[in-house]
């Protein structure tokens, strides 16, 4: 007899053990504990917002996403800067290196972004463009992924020029080569600097983009 109910009490604890937890039920919030939220009546982690704007376009499980797998991408590239002012402009050759990074999210296909990018120029004057500002991102293009933005601009130089400031308008895109690498694509950027001291900046570069 005592051997029977020592077999039914471990077959017991063994089932217990084996069964999966059960979130609590709820119907409003108020019901979970701190920390949780009530969604689709079982409390689940509340989430933050930046975390569920990242969450709208990554991860994938896409083998061609390229820089659509996260909601932080760097990139670097190379190309032409024209610098203009009031008695002509000149075009410089130079390189950049830049980021965005997911903020929130618009609507299920666009979120706001920040990004910033920064760039040296080579030649007789050096030159050193740099931005700031705030975007948007479409990653719902087909294999295209695409950022466009606006942002505060700054050109340094080490010309017989002052410093000045104004307004960048970007737009970019971004091809996924997943050839060379899941994370990588290959980036064309262009963009245009509305500048103080009768100055400004065009730019068209291209590089390469990666998933952080």
């Amino acid at each position: 007899m005592i051997g029977k109910l020592m077999t039914a009490v471990t077959l017991g604890a063994a089932l217990l053990a084996g069964s999966p937890v059960q979130a609590a039920s709820c119907k409003k919030d108020a019901d979970c504990s701190a920390g949780q939220v009530c969604s689709a009546g079982t409390c689940t982690a509340k989430r933050s917002g930046a975390a569920k704007a990242a969450d709208a376009v990554a991860p994938t499980s896409e083998a061609a996403a390229g820089t659509r797998r996260t909601p932080y991408i760097a990139w670097a590239g190379l190309g032409g800067y024209n610098v203009g002012a009031s008695g002509g402009s000149s075009t410089y050759f130079g390189f950049h290196i830049g980021g965005s990074a997911n903020l929130l999210q618009i609507t299920p296909d666009l979120p706001l972004v920040g990004w910033g990018d920064a760039a040296l120029t080579l030649g007789g004057d050096l030159f050193f463009p740099l931005a700031i500002g705030a975007g948007v991102r479409y990653d719902a293009a087909g294999p295209v992924q695409l950022i466009g933005g606006v942002g505060f601009a700054l050109l340094p130089t080490t010309a017989s020029l002052s410093t000045s400031a104004g307004v960048r308008l970007m737009g970019m895109a971004l091809y996924p080569l997943p050839q060379i690498d899941r994370n990588l694509s290959a980036q064309a950027q262009l963009s245009y600097d509305f500048l103080s001291h009768s100055m400004h900046l065009f730019t068209f570069t291209i590089g390469i983009g990666y998933a952080l």
